[in-house]
């Protein structure tokens, strides 16, 4: 009997959507957190830990490392960085639900900035789904709540932040396939490593000197939301397009209101109900394209 191999493509999306569920139940252990220390402290502890586990596994492969991972891993870890630091900036000055719901423009940008970039055009059936992922990100994020407000600076920085989660996306797409996805998930997590080190020296607030309880929120966050999340995105999106890989990882805030209802009790209601339909309707429909294209 021949056994069938999951197609690269589905493999690659199945990939992705184990991250986004990572990425989802950090929401809720990083409010925890950041009832002990600030967000530039915990941002450091968080790659500095994933950096240090990494270390013994690349001094193994030491003699597989070559300069040409170094120019597009600061690349992509810049965007990285940036995307994370722009993100908890703009937090001080605008509410958790608009941020959301901002951040999730990426799932827009991506193709937007694909077109302008590089002159490639998605297929309609992926457009359409990205659409329908970014309005589902609409009702998820408070609905009733999103203009209730006057833009502000808060809500600027936070849609920087889109943007430069789409450009470490789109800088995904272009550098992984063919490269090797250790180094260039380790040459990232470095340089995001020491930006957030500067920046909580620039503040003044490096405290190493925590309880037991946030150094176990930041292990968590290490391990799981950013060493196996980032070598898993980093893998996958060798495999798979930028525009495929925002919608899955659309699916992040839909987890995220799961694991609050599961861990904090928090609920989600109707409209995060019917925001989180139209996502997996979002991601359905870009699936639908990719095994259309396969047959």
């Amino acid at each position: 009997m021949v056994k069938k191999e999951l197609p690269s493509h589905l493999a690659a999306d199945a990939v992705l959507l184990g991250v986004s569920v990572f990425w989802g139940t950090s929401f809720a252990i990083i409010k925890e957190a950041l009832e002990e220390t600030p967000p530039e402290n915990l941002l450091f502890l968080r790659f500095f830990l994933a950096c240090l586990i990494l270390l013994p596994a690349g001094w193994r492969r030491r003699k597989t490392w070559s300069g040409e991972f170094l120019k597009p891993g600061i690349l992509v870890g810049f965007f990285l960085f940036f995307a994370f630091f722009t993100q908890a900036w703009g937090l001080v000055f605008t509410t958790a639900s608009r941020s959301g719901f901002l951040t999730g423009l990426s799932v827009i940008f991506v193709p937007l900035l694909s077109i302008c970039i590089f002159g490639h055009r998605p297929p309609r059936p992926t457009l359409v789904g990205a659409g329908l992922a970014f309005f589902g990100l609409y009702l998820l994020t408070s609905f009733d709540r999103i203009q209730a407000l006057p833009f502000n600076w808060g809500d600027f920085l936070t849609l920087i932040c889109a943007v430069f989660w789409a450009a470490h996306i789109l800088a995904l797409g272009r550098f992984s396939p063919g490269g090797d996805t250790f180094w260039l998930t380790f040459v990232q997590l470095v340089t995001s490593c020491m930006g957030s080190l500067a920046w909580v020296s620039l503040t003044g607030k490096l405290d190493l000197r925590v309880s037991i309880a946030l150094w176990g929120a930041a292990g968590y966050l290490a391990v799981f939301c950013t060493l196996l999340a980032y070598l898993g995105q980093t893998w996958a999106q060798a495999r798979t397009s930028p525009i495929r890989t925002a919608i899955i990882l659309s699916m992040e805030p839909v987890f995220a209101a799961l694991f609050a209802w599961f861990w904090l009790g928090e609920r989600m209601g109707l409209w995060g109900w019917m925001g989180a339909g139209l996502i997996l309707s979002g991601i359905f429909l870009a699936e639908l394209r990719g095994v259309r294209n396969k047959k």
